[in-house]
């Protein structure tokens, strides 16, 4: 929470005979999660669940967190052409945060939380859930149309800034897509894809008073609505010229329309609304199969999101209009080149395989949102210039030995960057960070990996690595920094895992920050200044264990 965090991904599992499986983890400041998934086939139908409950007390005072979800699935052939999948998520959240301290406190008390946040209790609540449905159809071998519909109600609630704030929203959508492949002439074959997609998303939101406590008071101090919504439709066409090259050609338009309303101060309503299209072009050349060289350049825009459209969010001060006048959409346009390729290394040497995967990039955005004051409000940033370099390497050797890496280093600067200081009461004053570093954006990430395994008879697998981040300013002043940090951990796995009977038995322990060093996991952007000290900077995480051992057939299939 807040100095660190989770991905989660789930897929819906392809299975061919009915299944279960089990997993328990346990770690450091209270950490437990267990996982269950099954699955089983009704007829033609496969029927697939899987629940995780996540509790963690967290490394710094005030930042527990709770979680449960609830993942099913039903997919089903529909005749010989036909594919239908029910899809239903249903999550319940609640997490608190802790704030962001000064950097002698980071570094001083590191599992300290931010006093206002603590007694204020600030936390968010969700609940929310999602249904889904798809449908393809396929004509032939070559052609296709699929579709998908999705309901998304959420209820979300928050202690934020002294106020208790209360979000109840619908959000339902879909896409259609159509999909071909046809040979135009020997060694050369085509693909075209077309599809629309769109999606709307409103509902009340309700600020009330806060009591000492952190809970919700009974002064209802606003009462509004956000409605979102939109739509594009986009094209695709694909040229392969024999196996050696591939041509992509491409184009998306975007319409996205905010409506904010206000049931206490009718004044403040407003809408507002950003479109473009967003061209793409790329080439791929293969020289073999297992090398290719590539370039892309591409569009893109994107919409402010409601915290962000919606200015000053402490209460008393949205007094302008309910839209935040300051911003426009985010545009973009990249230009990338990079290789792949997979070498097998002959000879008898003491390694077996290289492979590495190298881009470069550039990318202009305009209209760059910027948050001030902590996230009370925004602005945008004229234009900025985002370029880098990816690499990515690995190397396999004997006895299961692999050497692992990768590295990103980037530079991230403001071209054209004027702002106004007359929400700090000097109308008049300008400011320009034309040139500056932009905030929050370390210039390098790395991480190095090394991993061995015993033998298959002794299914041990130990792995070492390092992973680090760059230092980089949290205001675009450039005068406040985050100082780099690296960080080791290692892990102890059974591999692919030990059968056990008619199951597999699956394990392993892991330590993070291995040192127990102190860093600064992350940071706010420009963050409230109090008595001239920034208050802006989140520790990571102390040295951590968690251990995992799951229970699961020997083979889904």
């Amino acid at each position: 929470n807040a100095g660190g965090g989770v991905v989660d991904v789930s897929t819906v599992p392809e299975f061919e005979r009915p299944f279960a499986m089990a997993r328990q983890m346990r770690g450091s400041y209270g950490f437990l999660r267990t996982a269950l998934q099954g699955g089983t086939l009704l007829g033609p139908a496969a029927l697939a669940a899987t629940f995780t409950n996540t509790s963690n007390d967290g490394y710094r005072a005030h930042s527990d967190s709770r979680r449960a979800l609830l993942n099913t699935s039903i997919t089903s052939p529909l005749g010989e052409t036909t594919d239908f999948g029910l899809f239903m998520t249903a999550a319940n959240d609640l997490f608190h945060i802790p704030g962001p301290l000064t950097m002698a406190e980071a570094l001083s008390t590191p599992q300290n939380a931010n006093a206002t946040y603590a007694s204020r209790d600030e936390r968010r609540y969700n609940r929310v859930g999602r249904i889904g449905v798809t449908l393809r159809h396929a004509f032939d071998e070559s052609r296709s149309v699929s579709g998908m519909v999705f309901v998304n109600p959420k209820v979300l609630q928050r202690s934020e800034r002294g106020t208790f704030r209360d979000f109840n929203r619908y959000h339902l959508g879909g896409n259609l897509v159509y999909r071909t492949e046809y040979d135009l002439q020997p060694g050369l074959a085509g693909g075209t894809i077309v599809g629309a997609d769109g999606a709307y998303q409103d509902g009340t939101i309700l600020f009330y008073s806060l009591t000492t406590n952190g809970t919700r008071g009974t002064e209802l101090r606003d009462n509004k609505a956000e409605g979102a919504s939109n739509a594009g439709v986009f094209a695709q066409q694909e040229l392969r010229f024999g196996e050696r090259i591939g041509l992509d050609l491409g184009a998306r338009w975007d319409r996205i329309r905010y409506n904010y309303r206000s049931y206490i101060d009718p004044r403040l309503d407003d809408a507002k609304s950003f479109s473009r299209i967003s061209p793409k072009i790329g080439v791929n050349y293969r020289p073999s199969s297992k090398h290719s060289y590539y370039a892309n350049i591409g569009g893109g825009v994107e919409a402010p999101s409601g915290n962000e459209t919606d200015p000053a969010s402490t209460f008393g001060q949205d007094t302008v209009t309910a839209i935040n006048p300051l911003l426009e959409p985010i545009h973009s346009t990249t230009y990338e080149l990079g290789t792949r390729q997979m070498l097998p290394l002959a000879g008898g040497g003491m390694f077996s395989a290289f492979s590495y995967d190298l881009a470069l990039y550039n990318t202009n955005v305009t209209n760059e949102i910027v948050p001030y004051r902590g996230g009370r409000f925004y602005f945008t940033a004229g234009k900025v210039r985002r370029q880098g370099a990816e690499l990515g390497a690995s190397v396999l050797g004997p006895s299961g030995l692999e050497l692992a890496g990768s590295l990103t280093m980037s530079r991230n600067r403001y071209v054209e960057y004027t702002i106004d200081s007359v929400h700090y009461g000097r109308p008049g004053k300008l400011a320009d960070y034309s040139g500056n570093d932009a905030a929050g954006v370390p210039g390098l990430f790395y991480s190095v990996s090394a991993g061995w395994g015993i033998s298959d008879a002794i299914p041990f697998r130990f792995q070492l690595n390092v992973r680090g981040v760059g230092d980089y300013f949290v205001d675009d002043a450039n005068l406040v920094e985050v100082p780099a940090y690296h960080i080791f951990g290692a892990t102890v796995s059974t591999g692919s895992g030990v059968p056990v009977g008619g199951v597999l038995l699956k394990a392993f322990v892991t330590v993070e920050n291995l040192g127990n060093r102190r860093y600064i996991g992350s940071a706010f952007v420009n963050p409230d200044v109090v008595n001239g000290v920034p208050v802006a900077f989140e520790p990571g995480s102390g040295r951590a264990f968690t251990l995992s051992i799951s229970i699961g057939p020997r083979t889904r299939n």
